[in-house]
Formats: C-alpha cells, sequence, structure tokens
C-alpha cells in the first residue's frame, strides 16, 4: 500500500470528477497543454496537509505570487471552482478531493466566499467632524477547510481580510503528511542544515554520483564555514577547486535539491512539475535510476509532470527491470472535460517500444 493508492478530484481548479486509480511508487502525468496535470498535483498538495492554510497560500503561490497590492490568500481563490452569485459577482464554491491509502486523510473538502466589511477609520481625537470618521469597505474571504479521516472529522474556518495577516491555528502532526512540490524552472535554495540530514541518512555518497552524472569533475561536497560569513555548501570541482553550490548550473543544483528534499519525506509523497525542468537530455536516466530507487529506500511516493517524451523513455529505460513501479497518466481536456487514461509500466514499454507511438499526444 502506498501512501496514496487512489485519488479522487470533484472539483478543483477546472478539475471535476477525475480519479487516478492503481497508483504506483513513480506516477508520471502527461498530455497536452491545459489538461490539468500542474492542477492534480496541487490538489494531491492541499489534500496531504487539509487544514493547514499556509500550505494552501504557498501551493498557489508556486503557480503565481500575488501582484502588489492583492491580498496574500488571493491565489488560493482559484483553487475554487467558480460561479455567479446572487449579487452578479463570481465567486468561489466549494471544492472536494478524496483519496484512499495509507495515509488516514479520507476526504478534504473546503469553501470560499468572498466577503466584505466597513472599517471604522481611527478616532482623529476631538473636533474631528463626523464624515471625517467615515469608515471605508473592506474586501476579504471567508475560507472554510474540512477533513474527514480514520478518526473521524476535523476543520477550521478563517475570516480573511486584505492589508491583515491572520492567526492561522495549529494542528497536529496527525492531519497532515510530509509533501512537498517542486515547481518547474525553479532551483530551490538548499541550506546546509538539510544536506545534513540527507548525509546522516547516508545519501552522500549517492548524491555525489548524482552529481558526477551531470559533471564528472566534482569530486566532494562539503558544508564550509568562510570567515565572516554563515555556513554553505561547497563542490569541490577538478578544474575549479571549491565553489559554493550557488555559483554551480541550474541542472546540478536542481537535481540536488531533489536529492536533498527526499529525507524529510519519507513516507511521505514528492511533486515535481516537469520532472525535465533545467536538465540535459543525458543526465536524465541518471537521474531518474537514483530517484525511483530512492523513493523505493525511503518509501516516497512520486507524482511529475512532463512534456518530454525523452523523459518518458529514460523513465522506461531506468526502470527496465521493474516496470511495476512506474504508471503513466495521460490527460486530456475533451469538450472542457478532463478525461484520463491509465498506462502501467509494461503497457507503456510496448508502446514506445514496439509501436513507436507517442504516449504525450
Amino acid at each position: 500500500m502506498y501512501a496514496l493508492d487512489r485519488l479522487t478530484i470533484r472539483r478543483f481548479r477546472g478539475l471535476q470528477n477525475l480519479t487516478l486509480d492503481d497508483l504506483g511508487r513513480v506516477n508520471l502525468l502527461v498530455g497536452p497543454n491545459n489538461s490539468g496535470k500542474t492542477s492534480i498535483l496541487e490538489a494531491i498538495s492541499v489534500f496531504c496537509r487539509p487544514l493547514d492554510l499556509a500550505a494552501w497560500v504557498q501551493a498557489a503561490y508556486l503557480r503565481e505570487v500575488p501582484s502588489a497590492g492583492d491580498p496574500f490568500f488571493a491565489g488560493v481563490e482559484w483553487f475554487f471552482p467558480h460561479r455567479r452569485l446572487a449579487d452578479g459577482h463570481f465567486g468561489g464554491s466549494d471544492l472536494a478531493i478524496s483519496g484512499t491509502g495509507r495515509f488516514p486523510i479520507r476526504e478534504v473538502t473546503a469553501a470560499y466566499k468572498p466577503i466584505s466589511r466597513i472599517r471604522a477609520k481611527p478616532s482623529a481625537g476631538a473636533g474631528t467632524l463626523d464624515s471625517d470618521l467615515n469608515g471605508h469597505q473592506q474586501s476579504g474571504a471567508h475560507v472554510e477547510l474540512k477533513m474527514v479521516g480514520q478518526d473521524g472529522p476535523a476543520g477550521v474556518s478563517y475570516d480573511l481580510w486584505e492589508d491583515e495577516s491572520p492567526k492561522l491555528a495549529s494542528h497536529t502532526e496527525l492531519l497532515s503528511r510530509p509533501v512537498h512540490m517542486l515547481p518547474p524552472s525553479r532551483v530551490e535554495s538548499i541550506r546546509p542544515r538539510e544536506f545534513s540530514y540527507a548525509a546522516e541518512a547516508g545519501l552522500k555518497e549517492q548524491m555525489l554520483e548524482l552529481t558526477r552524472a551531470i559533471d564528472p569533475q566534482i569530486r566532494d561536497i562539503q558544508i564550509l564555514v568562510p570567515r565572516g560569513r554563515s555556513p554553505a555548501i561547497y563542490i569541490e570541482h577538478s578544474a575549479f577547486g571549491l565553489l559554493p553550490l550557488s555559483s554551480l548550473g541550474d541542472g546540478i543544483r536542481r537535481a540536488f535539491s531533489i536529492a536533498v528534499l527526499l529525507v524529510p519525506l519519507a513516507g511521505g509523497v514528492l511533486l515535481i512539475d516537469e520532472i525535465e525542468s533545467s536538465l540535459h537530455v543525458s543526465a536524465l536516466g541518471s537521474l531518474f535510476s537514483w530517484l525511483v530507487k530512492s523513493c523505493e529506500e525511503l518509501d516516497v511516493q512520486l507524482f511529475a509532470t512532463t512534456h518530454s517524451l525523452e523523459a518518458v523513455d529514460a523513465m522506461i529505460e531506468a526502470e527496465s527491470r521493474n516496470l511495476d513501479r512506474i504508471v503513466v497518466y495521460h490527460l486530456e481536456a475533451a469538450n472542457g472535460v478532463p478525461q484520463v487514461q491509465r498506462l502501467d509500466g509494461h503497457l507503456l514499454h510496448r508502446l514506445r517500444y514496439e509501436r513507436g507511438l507517442d504516449v504525450r499526444l
């Protein structure tokens, strides 16, 4: 049993009544643009942390950070399918996601409703005219987050207002599960502490092998404390000597960040949007072979999107002896309704190597 064996998205962004059955250790999402691949990753992200509003905001920010002047929760609004309200405006309705698997979370529902209030201006003291104390209208949102788990239901609600930071309720770890979403074309900053955790877990040599697949002249990875500076991760390079990791190319840093993320996600879920991003095709095989092996050892379930046929082929090649661990879901929006087709690893191998079909189309 995996963290998630089945996922049903009844309402989330543009997705309705979409089910992913028989999920595997590695789940690749393919299909044309605007077919819902990234939305599925976002749905999984909030499903794993259902009552953590900060996690919902963080997931929304990965797609688009609100513009200056927008409230901090602006992006969350677009997780919800929109409908016309009684006053003629459009507002978010409810959303619903359910799943089965090892995670104790069974169903997540949420509601979003635009609200407003008249907020009085602060008093200016004696002699101020009443007209100067008239309030101004402030926009906001009422958000309700609910879940049903093995131990019963739980929920939390917020009234969120522009220009105000809410006091977010704290919840036990029983109401969330380890999950991390890595967006495309973004290389995360890896802190020395995170690298230390990975090294303590015995992954340093594996990370060295992974980075050497991209640059064979990498000799070692170290944490150093330059004079007058904070600790930082350095790469020992045969040609250039010691270099801070931050000075290297996006490909090495992205592969390194994926490797470091796995340790705190043990028993959880890793979500990667456009898994081939920043990586040369020659490095894909080594990365995928290492990644799937490490996911198996750490019991991490992987969900990834890709637009690259080379990435699909590299995954098949990397797991040619363990095709049971790979599942591909082809998504397509037919007349605006998302459709999904499941391809197990053996069928995927036959379609690619015997028939030469492009499974992305």
